[in-house]
């Protein structure tokens, strides 16, 4: 049975996510220099954070699959047959106010994961790769299922070191 993981949004996505939506209502209730601006931001995060929970959880695309043939992230657009996998670890991603534990999967050529990726979400595969040495970097907030349960089912489809 394959292992299935899609978006579960938390309350701080859903408040950005109403913010968005407040802010094109109130663009369309105003005139003047500010409505486009106002409006374009409310657009830019309706669209980039409505899009990932409609399609993982209206239309069941998962976020991460972990299947006999391998890992895929149909979100990210990318596919891992399990020898293209080198390994998955723990790492921490720390910001001003928080720390929280990242689950890296390290495939053995960064660069072709890169390529496959959505477009949009490329600059953000570069800074990860820069930073934690991997573009596939899932944080642990908003998925419906524990990243330890996901290390865990890639860890036992890894092909074993013989020695």
């Amino acid at each position: 049975m394959p292992l299935l993981v899609r978006i579960r949004p938390n309350l701080p996505y859903l408040a950005l996510l109403a913010l968005g939506a407040a802010l094109v209502v109130f663009a369309g209730r105003i005139g003047g220099e500010l409505r486009p601006f106002l409006f374009g931001g409310g657009l830019v995060l309706l669209v980039l954070l409505g899009y990932p929970v409609v399609v993982s959880t209206v239309l069941r695309v998962p976020v991460l699959a972990v299947t006999a043939d391998g890992v895929r992230l149909p979100l990210m657009g990318v596919r891992l047959a399990w020898d293209e996998i080198a390994e998955v670890r723990w790492d921490v991603k720390s910001s001003a106010t928080r720390s929280m534990p990242v689950l890296l999967i390290v495939p053995t050529s960064p660069a072709w994961v890169l390529l496959r990726m959505r477009p949009w979400l490329r600059s953000e595969g570069r800074a990860h790769l820069a930073r934690y040495g991997t573009p596939i970097v899932l944080p642990d907030v908003s998925l419906d299922r524990p990243l330890k349960d996901v290390a865990a089912a890639i860890s036992n489809g890894l092909p074993r070191d013989p020695s």
